[in-house]
């Protein structure tokens, strides 16, 4: 088989650990590694990550890659994302995959043919995969509802410090783009498409389109409801929540293992497990990404996924704001 030639755009934490994903790989060969700072490209002379070292994106670019990670600043994947599509490479990318909702159109369009892969972390996980495959199995009659909490210590308890997107939103977009557009699409990922939108917002920094406490209501095709809180408190656990005709399902992580708790109506609860992945964690979205490159395989979150999560983002920060309801269909690149 002949081995796929691979470039890592950007090696901070994120990067580096691609960068050992592929560099594990026996049918992968890791051309090199950039970023612009020399002592993220020293860590990796360190660790024995194979490749040659390149400050500038492009040379690597120009190295006839087959496909390339990018793990760089949020304001960046745009423009190296075109620059890898012009090239027809495979590209895996961060998310959120741009800044504005007409640049990640924009992306879609020029990844075409292309294999891809956003890091849509929530989609990848092997619990959160088993409760779509049960809600759309309509294993518990049909799905009414999904939500979910999201506590993110970003402004109020911790004066603004809590996350640099609080702080740097013109590098790293606002809050609620770069941390929470994976919980936005996750609702879409599990309840169906968005069809409408509707939010309050607020903040307690100087920013007032940086927005840090959001409550989110939204509607999906055949009439399921959603809701997101996104909130900073800490005390309040990570969830998040299917309810069926016949039961509420939720996923939990704890000392006993990953599993799917349901709670029946009329009848005891059930705890459904997840079954184990022999990959988990980087090495198992780089091989999805390997995979959709060889086999056309269809890969847990695509560039047209970090799209739509975009669009989901957009409509509740345009409600937020306005107080309206938003329309989907008027949310477009």
């Amino acid at each position: 088989m002949e081995k796929l030639r691979f470039g890592i755009i950007g090696v901070g934490g994120r990067g580096m650990c691609n960068a050992r994903a592929v560099n594990a790989r026996e049918d992968s060969e890791l051309v090199g590694t950039c970023d612009i700072r020399r002592e993220r490209l020293d860590l990796c002379d360190e660790e024995g990550i194979a490749g040659a070292r390149f400050i500038d994106y492009t040379d690597l670019l120009d190295e006839g890659l087959d496909a390339v990670c990018i793990n760089t600043d949020n304001n960046v994947h745009y423009e190296q994302t075109m620059a890898a599509a012009e090239r027809g490479m495979h590209i895996y990318c961060e998310k959120p995959i741009a800044l504005t909702v007409a640049e990640a159109a924009r992306m879609v369009e020029a990844c075409e043919g292309l294999a891809t892969v956003v890091n849509l972390s929530m989609r990848a996980a092997p619990e959160q995969q088993l409760l779509r495959q049960v809600v759309r199995e309509q294993r518990y009659g049909r799905l009414l509802c999904v939500g979910a909490a999201h506590p993110k210590p970003s402004g109020l308890l911790v004066q603004g410090q809590g996350h640099r997107a609080t702080n740097d939103p013109a590098v790293w977009g606002p809050i609620i783009m770069h941390d929470g557009v994976h919980i936005c699409e996750w609702l879409r990922f599990i309840g169906g498409e968005v069809r409408s939108v509707f939010a309050h917002t607020a903040t307690t920094g100087p920013d007032p389109l940086n927005e840090e406490f959001i409550n989110a209501v939204t509607t999906h095709d055949d009439d399921v409801l959603g809701a997101l809180s996104y909130h900073a408190m800490p005390f309040i656990p990570t969830r998040q929540y299917a309810i069926c005709e016949q039961a509420s399902l939720w996923p939990v992580r704890d000392e006993e293992g990953v599993r799917l708790h349901v709670a029946r109506v009329g009848a005891e609860d059930e705890e459904l497990p997840v079954p184990p992945r022999e990959l988990t964690g980087d090495a198992y979205y780089v091989d999805e990404f390997v995979r959709a490159i060889r086999e056309g395989h269809q890969p847990y979150g695509t560039m047209q996924d970090g799209y739509e999560g975009q669009r989901i983002v957009e409509a509740i920060r345009r409600s937020g704001q306005t107080g309206a309801i938003v329309d989907m269909g008027d949310v477009t690149g």
